[in-house]
């Protein structure tokens, strides 16, 4: 039970980083809801891919009708190229963690691949605030490909694109509502094409989009959460918060990947 109202209260999560609020609960609710499925008998950490894509797509929803008088168009369109290529790379690196051999090491791949996504995202995030105000380092339109490709492989991997469009956008110096808008149409776009992805590699295979529909209600729910957050609450010492949790979660399912395909090679042994 305990596992499932983890699952719940990450399901929770993507409705209230949909709304705007919290940039960095994003990165969490992955290793959050890998670790959890993991413990819960028929699903596994391959499941929460699955299961959290549909959910994705209505928070998607949701944050583009909010901001559907907000947004860049034009940024949006110099990041498709890149994207679409990042999407086939990523959906032949989940076909190849899906077949790589038993379940147990496919598991355990899907685990080293979270973690270490985790814990690479937020060390990006935090080398930015780092180096203070952000710079663009490559002339277009080479910066736009490069960051929708890694965007959309990171994304389709571990739904972590998150920490690389903002790298891409902040400096831009766009308002916060008019980024906030583009992320979400840019995103709906993008957790769009993976669902063809997801279905060809089995990503559906334990957590089917109709499981997902009843999960719905709390996503609509972190949601309203998050509007309401937004007016009244600054999201600053909150998303350090969950920065800090994020890269220790990342961590600690990383050791669990590891010591899993270790076990299993031991096994074949």
């Amino acid at each position: 039970m305990i596992w499932w109202i983890i699952v719940c209260f990450a399901i929770f999560g993507i409705g209230v980083t949909k709304s705007g609020f919290g940039s960095g609960i994003g990165l969490m609710l992955v290793p959050m809801m890998a670790l959890s499925m993991a413990h819960i008998p028929g699903r596994g950490s391959d499941a929460a891919l699955g299961l959290m894509l549909p959910l994705l797509v209505t928070g998607d929803l949701l944050a583009v009708w909010q901001y559907r008088h907000l947004f860049s168009l034009n940024i949006v369109k110099k990041l498709l190229p890149g994207t679409a290529i990042g999407v086939v790379l990523g959906g032949g690196l989940l076909y190849y963690l899906k077949h790589a051999g038993s379940d147990r090491v496919a598991e355990a791949l899907v685990q080293i691949e979270i973690g270490f996504e985790s814990v690479v995202l937020v060390g990006l995030h935090w080398y930015r605030l780092w180096r203070g105000k952000p710079q663009n380092l490559m002339r277009e339109p080479g910066r736009s490909h490069l960051t929708g490709g890694f965007a959309a492989v990171s994304s389709t991997l571990a739904h972590g694109a998150g920490p690389i469009v903002s790298l891409y956008l902040l400096p831009l110096d766009l308002n916060r509502q008019l980024f906030v808008g583009t992320c979400a149409i840019y995103f709906f776009i993008l957790n769009m094409a993976k669902l063809p992805v997801y279905a060809a590699t089995g990503q559906f295979a334990h957590a089917s989009p109709l499981f997902a529909v009843q999960f719905l209600p709390l996503v609509f729910a972190g949601a309203l959460l998050g509007l309401w957050l937004n007016r009244r609450i600054s999201d600053r010492w909150f998303s350090r918060v969950i920065y800090c949790v994020t890269f220790i979660l990342g961590w600690y399912i990383l050791y669990e990947g590891v010591w899993g395909l270790a076990s299993a090679a031991h096994r074949s042994l």
